[in-house]
Formats: structure tokens, sequence, C-alpha cells
């Protein structure tokens, strides 16, 4: 029998054993077909909420390996981490869906993703989305991932993964896989990654990353509705050069 319980703040499942393993968006569905509606309000918050321990758990967790990588190895070593795992299967199933895509669609696809990263005030994968002549933007205040982690956590009130007790690493030197800038951290140059190799295969990044060094702006993600409209220092801050001509 399905039963909620106030933990640490929030509500938990912690009904008998014979439901425990049912998933929340059903019982949420039960509820709603049933005319419960304020009891499915407050199973919708749990299934968002359910999702927060292991989504920052992987988060801090990749951070702080790639700061150890750093640490053991040096700091050049997280660029080759970094592009052996993206370029091999990750990014590259993303650059082939992509590029066949309307930029419409791919912006479609990315702000589900950042919703369902846990983007924005509260956590709750709030986007401001922006368009003009040239561009689509996915502004993250803030990213769900990166900033909340240089930010802090209010949420779980825990602090900046800078400080102590994480002291999670950023870049000593700057790097192409850190768009050319000292301080990224470790976690964030995935992100030029993400640039880079779409540069390399195809000639131009799917999209680009504005990044900010100051962890109280927000990050933003800029669709080009055009390669030829993307301006050149998105490719020289990554060590590219932008072609005369697109295919």
């Amino acid at each position: 029998m399905l039963k909620l319980s106030d933990f640490a703040g929030r509500l938990m499942r912690t009904d008998d054993t014979a439901t425990l393993g049912k998933p929340t968006h059903q019982f949420a569905e039960e509820a709603i077909n049933a005319g419960r509606l304020d009891e499915a309000k407050l199973l919708t918050q749990t299934a968002h909420e359910e999702f927060k321990s292991l989504h920052d758990l992987y988060c801090d967790w990749m951070w702080d390996m790639l700061t150890k990588i750093a640490e053991r190895f040096g700091e050049a070593e997280v660029g080759v981490m970094l592009r052996a795992t993206q370029e091999k299967w990750m990014m590259r199933r993303t650059w082939k869906a992509f590029r066949k895509m309307p930029v419409k669609t791919q912006l479609d696809l990315t702000a589900e993703m950042m919703r369902a990263h846990r983007s924005g005030p509260g956590q709750e994968g709030e986007l401001t989305i922006t368009e003009d002549e040239e561009k689509f933007a996915i502004v993250m205040d803030p990213c769900g991932s990166g900033g909340r982690m240089r930010r802090g956590d209010d949420k779980d009130s825990s602090p900046s993964r800078l400080g102590s007790p994480y002291n999670f690493g950023v870049t000593k030197e700057a790097h192409p896989w850190s768009w050319g800038k000292k301080g990224v951290p470790y976690y964030c140059t995935h992100c030029a990654v993400n640039e880079i190799l779409p540069i390399e295969w195809g000639g131009s990044p799917l999209w680009v990353t504005d990044y900010d060094s100051d962890a109280n702006k927000p990050c933003r993600w800029l669709f080009y509705k055009n390669p030829e409209l993307i301006p050149e220092r998105y490719w020289t801050r990554v060590g590219a050069t932008k072609p005369d001509s697109f295919e």
C-alpha cells in the first residue's frame, strides 16, 4: 500500500515491500484516474525528487574522478580521457543524429535533456528559451550539474564543490578543451569537447556553450540556425579554424 513519509524535508515513499518497487508515476496515474488530484500532485513531486540523489551523486563523482586523474597523471590526461570517452560513442552518436535534424528539433531534444538535468531555480528543470534571427538559446540558471556544483546546492544545503570538503579541481593552464581558459572546472570541460569533436568531424559545432567564469551567472547553450552565422571566436577558443565555406 502506498505510503508517503517525511524524510530530510522531502516526501519519500515508505510503503510495504509488496508495492515499494512500483514506479511512482504509475501511482500518480492511478490517483488521477480515481480523482485523487491532491495525492497525484504529491506523487508527481515525489517522482521528480526521486531522481535527485542519484543524479547529483554521479555529477559529483565525475568531477571528483576527473580531479583525481589530473592530480595523479597530470592535467593533460583529463583532456585525453574526455576525448577517449566522448568521441567513441557519446558525442559521435549525438553528432550522427543531430546533423540530419532541423535546428529546432535539436533544440527540442536538448531542452528535454536539460529539464531532466534539473536545471534552473529550485532544480525543477526550468529553462529560459530565447530566439533571434541567428540562433536559439537555452538559458540555465544554473545548469543542473556544473552550475549547481559550482554555486552549491540550496536544496540539500551542501556547499560549492570548489571548496571544502569536496575541493574538486579546475584547470591550472589554458587548453583547447577548456575554451582556452584557466580556472574551468574539470567537469565543465566536457562541454568544450562537445564542441571540438563535431568541428573535427563536420567542420562546425552542433551548439556552443556560453560559459561564464562567474558561477552566479547563468550558462547558455546556443544553437545557430546556420553554421555560417556562428562567430569565429567559437572555433579559435578551442584551437580550431572556421572554414571558409560549409557543405
